[in-house]
């Protein structure tokens, strides 16, 4: 399989300081892992470059207008980790976060945003994605933000978190089952909600932040998972261009130490460990 061509701006990253690994998703193609680091390591080469080929793998989804009005998902992060297709060299996913903290409160890690080609769900991108971001990140158990936030119309990537609560220790808000939200992570998602989106109207019982979604019909149809509890959930509460905020509590050490082991991310280990 051929490598992306020289001069390309994925290259480019690789010879400039972006990070790379290389993950195989079964018979598809090979999918490598590069980390930028905004601003120096998103150039506006490599940020058209980064759009094109969004653009191009999520063909469904009116991508080009998206970013027209939101190029901040990539600007105001702290990382990106970009999904590049080794035979085209085209980026055919991308994972960005930044580090935020609530006023008096805890270090949270902000998801800007996550996406990855229709043709490569299902085969680990993703997962390796997170951990390649967590690698990049330079985190261990140890000082791993104990809250992970990030808004979504997509009932899929609510279930995508939710199947680490498994994890014992840990919690997912919104709960989607139709028993009440927890008072304790209702009070604290309305102050990240301030935080992230000030000025947009937020329901604690529903996770919902109206009207905060440009373009309001980036998705032609409403988005379904596999749980038709959780699609419920979402066509109940949600209009196009609202956003369900989601909140996953890492818990302690131990929990983010398992996290980190799921993603199978090279930090999954805390200082001093061994001494």
């Amino acid at each position: 399989m051929s490598r992306p061509g020289p001069g390309r701006p994925d290259e480019d990253a690789r010879e400039h300081g972006g990070d790379t690994m290389t993950t195989v998703t079964g018979d598809r193609p090979a999918v490598e892992l590069m980390n930028l680091r905004p601003p120096g390591e998103l150039t506006g080469e490599r940020e058209e470059w980064l759009v094109d080929g969004l653009t191009a793998a999520l063909p469904a989804l009116r991508m080009r207008e998206l970013f027209r009005l939101r190029r901040d998902m990539f600007r105001s992060a702290d990382l990106i980790t970009v999904a590049v297709d080794r035979a085209t060299g085209g980026a055919v996913g991308a994972l960005a976060s930044r580090a935020d903290h609530l006023p008096a409160g805890p270090e949270l890690l902000h998801v800007t945003t996550q996406f990855v080609a229709e043709g490569l769900r299902h085969t680990g991108v993703l997962r390796a994605s997170w951990g390649a971001h967590f690698d990049g990140l330079g985190r261990t158990a140890d000082d791993l933000p104990r809250l992970i936030a990030l808004k979504t119309y997509n009932p899929v990537v609510l279930c995508g978190l939710r199947t680490f609560t498994r994890i014992p220790g840990t919690s997912l808000y919104p709960d989607c089952s139709g028993a009440p939200q927890d008072h304790a992570h209702m009070e604290r998602a309305e102050r990240i909600a301030a935080l992230l989106s000030p000025g947009h109207p937020f329901d604690p019982k529903t996770g919902v932040i109206s009207g905060i979604g440009v373009p309001a019909d980036l998705y032609p149809r409403r988005p379904v998972c596999r749980d038709a509890g959780v699609n419920a959930y979402f066509a109940r509460t949600t209009r196009p261009g609202d956003r369900v905020l989601c909140v996953f509590d890492a818990g302690g050490q131990g929990a983010s130490l398992a996290l980190l082991r799921a993603f199978h991310a090279s930090a999954a280990t805390p200082r001093g460990a061994g001494r």
